[in-house]
C-alpha cells in the first residue's frame, strides 16, 4: 500500500511572504471585537423575542458550534500558517471547487456582516443626533473601515486591539453594573433573577424558540475565525494561535453568556423585545430599573 502524503498548498509560497507582526494579545483582540458586535449590541433584541430568557441556552449552544469550529480551525492554521486559511484547506484536502466554494461563501458572508455593522452605526447615531441623516454615518465609518484595513498590518493590529478594547470594556462596565443592581449593592433595593421566570417562565415559547433563536445566535460569534485568517501574519502562530483561541473562547462565554442573563434580569424579556431593531436591548435593560426607581 503506498503511504500517504499531505499535499502541499498551492499558495504556499504567497503566505509565506507576508509580514508577521501580530502578536497574540492582538489576535486575540481582534477576534473579540469581531465577533463581539451587532449581534450582541442590536440583534439580541430579535433572539430575545423568539426565545424570551431561554435565549441565554441558545448563546451557550451557540458559544459550542463556534468552539468546535475555533479550535479545528486553529489546529489547520498551526499545522499551515498560510494566507488564505480555510479557503486553502478546503482547496487543498478537498478539491479546488471547494476552495473556491468556500473563499466565495465567506466574501459574501463579510459583506452582509459589515453592512450589518455599518447600517447598525447609522441607527446609533441616529438616536443621539437625529437631525443628521443616517447615510452620513454610514458612509463616514465605511470609509474610515477602508482607511484602517489599508494601514501595515503592525498598526492595523493596534488600531483593531485599542478598538476592540473599547466594546470588551462597555460589556464589561455593564456586567459589574447589573450585577450590583441585581444584588443590591448600594442604596438601591435589588432587583433579583425574578425576571427570568415571569412573562411565561423561563422557556415562554418552549424549546421551539431556542432553537429558532440559535439560527441567528449562530452568526453573533461570526468572527472567531479571524484567529485562523490572520494566522499568515502571526508571530509565531505555532504558539500564539491555539493561545488566542482559548482566551477568545472563555472571554466570549463570559462575555456573551453573563450580558445576556444580567440583562434579561434587570427587565422583562417582553419588554426588551418590544423595540426590534430599532434600538439596543441593553439601553432598555439599564433605563428600567433607575426609571423605576424614580
Amino acid at each position: 500500500m503506498a503511504e500517504a502524503t499531505s499535499p502541499t498548498p498551492t499558495t504556499k509560497l504567497t503566505g509565506e511572504q507576508l509580514k508577521r507582526s501580530l502578536t497574540e494579545r492582538q489576535l486575540t483582540m481582534i477576534a473579540i471585537g469581531g465577533a463581539i458586535g451587532v449581534g450582541l449590541f442590536l440583534g439580541s433584541s430579535v433572539t430575545i423575542q423568539l426565545a424570551g430568557p431561554g435565549v441565554i441556552i441558545s448563546y451557550l449552544i451557540g458559544a459550542l458550534i463556534a468552539g468546535v469550529v475555533a479550535f479545528s480551525l486553529a489546529e489547520m492554521a498551526v499545522l499551515q500558517p498560510f494566507s488564505g486559511s480555510f479557503g486553502v484547506y478546503a482547496e487543498t484536502y478537498l478539491s479546488r471547487w471547494a476552495g473556491f466554494c468556500v473563499r466565495v461563501t465567506y466574501g459574501l458572508v463579510q459583506i452582509i456582516a459589515i453592512g450589518a455593522e455599518v447600517t447598525a452605526v447609522g441607527i446609533y447615531f441616529s438616536f443621539w443626533f437625529p437631525q443628521v441623516s443616517a447615510w452620513i454615518w454610514i458612509a463616514s465609518v465605511s470609509l474610515g473601515l477602508v482607511a484602517v484595513n489599508a494601514l501595515q498590518v503592525a498598526n492595523f493590529g493596534e488600531f483593531e486591539y485599542w478598538f476592540a478594547a473599547i466594546k470588551v470594556s462597555a460589556i464589561a462596565a455593564f456586567i459589574v453594573i447589573g450585577l450590583a443592581l441585581i444584588v443590591g449593592a448600594g442604596p438601591a433595593r435589588a432587583i433579583g433573577i425574578q425576571n427570568l421566570f415571569h412573562h411565561g417562565g423561563f422557556f415562554p415559547h418552549g424549546f421551539k424558540g431556542v432553537w429558532l433563536a440559535l439560527t441567528l445566535v449562530v452568526t453573533s460569534y461570526i468572527g472567531v475565525e479571524v484567529v485562523a485568517v490572520t494566522a499568515g501574519e502571526a508571530k509565531d502562530p505555532e504558539k500564539s494561535v491555539p493561545k488566542a483561541m482559548r482566551a477568545i473562547l472563555i472571554r466570549l462565554l463570559l462575555f456573551y453568556g453573563l450580558a445576556i442573563a444580567i440583562m434579561l434580569c434587570l427587565t422583562s424579556w417582553n419588554t426588551l423585545a418590544s423595540g426590534g431593531i430599532t434600538g439596543s436591548p441593553f439601553v432598555r435593560a439599564f433605563a428600567s430599573p433607575f426609571r423605576q426607581a424614580s
